[in-house]
């Protein structure tokens, strides 16, 4: 996952300052950790990104440096629950 605004985005600075997060999908919440991530993984986002948002006006900024500096990996969380 990336933020558009790069490492400015409330919710980047946010997941990195809190850790820990809960993501709500198809009516399932589930505990997660944002962790940051860069390197070759950068590259293979790119290309996915490049054939789902093809066409987007928002691809070529999706796949800038900005965004690229932004990108997390979401873990999911071991809870006791």
């Amino acid at each position: 996952m990336r933020g558009y605004n790069g490492q400015s985005s409330r919710w980047y600075q946010a997941a990195l300052r809190q850790k820990a997060w809960r993501i709500i999908a198809a009516g399932k919440a589930k505990e997660v950790t944002f962790l940051p991530l860069n390197g070759p993984f950068d590259d293979r986002i790119d290309d996915v990104y490049r054939v789902k948002y093809q066409g987007s006006p928002y691809l070529s900024a999706m796949s800038g440096a900005r965004a690229r500096s932004a990108t997390v990996k979401i873990m999911p969380r071991e809870t006791n629950a």
